[in-house]
């Protein structure tokens, strides 16, 4: 038997799917995600581009209970890979959970955490603070290049560098206030959301 999921949005794992040895994850166009779901579900072979990820190489399963995703850990041979599914729906995450926990069965354990405060906005509030350090450095740099000051050359920087200058160049101090002040605002609103909802944090781990 497989279980059926629909993603967020066609082209963003549009199509999620439990068999009884893996995850498969397929992104149809938006006209045949119904139609790739009943095909997953009857067994048929994975559509072209869809990623399998078999539950021999699973190591962990985690999802916040307040939201809609769950990542997906496991080994490639090499190093602890990752991917991030996002269901339509909290109700569809939690059935998914469901469906993987009744698959593994005593191989892998459940694990539930409720975060505290200092821990849901630690990591958010440390990004905050460094997007506003980035903010004022980026205008400083764009009030030198305003000021008259050269653009690095292309021998003396990585090329990437040269084009950050050359960018910064044209926006000015006006654009990087702008850039710097919406990268912060994300931040801030993130930091805000975990303050508001902690995680709670429910892990399937490999015994």
């Amino acid at each position: 038997m497989v279980d059926t999921f629909l993603g967020t949005k066609p082209g963003d794992d549009g199509v999620i799917a439990i068999t009884d040895d893996a995850v498969v994850v397929a992104n149809p166009d938006a006209a045949a995600v119904e139609e790739v779901a009943r095909s997953i579900a009857s067994g048929a072979a994975d559509p072209p581009g869809a990623r399998r990820i078999p539950f021999a190489v699973l190591t962990s399963v985690h999802t916040d209970k307040r939201r809609c995703a769950m990542q997906v850990r496991y080994w490639d041979g090499r190093t602890t890979q990752a991917t991030h599914l996002t269901f339509a729906d909290p109700r569809s995450r939690d059935r998914a959970l469901v469906s993987l926990t009744r698959r593994f069965g005593d191989a892998f354990r459940r694990e539930e955490e409720q975060y505290g405060l200092v821990r849901a906005v630690g990591v958010p509030l440390v990004w905050t603070i460094g997007m506003l350090f980035f903010t004022w450095v980026l205008i400083g740099a764009a009030q030198e290049l305003a000021g008259g000051a050269p653009i690095p050359a292309r021998h003396a920087l990585r090329a990437e560098k040269v084009a950050a200058a050359g960018v910064l160049a044209a926006i000015g101090p006006v654009g990087a206030l702008l850039i710097g002040a919406s990268a912060t605002l994300s931040c801030l609103r993130w930091t805000l959301a975990r303050w508001r909802k902690p995680p709670f944090m429910v892990r399937l781990v490999r015994c």
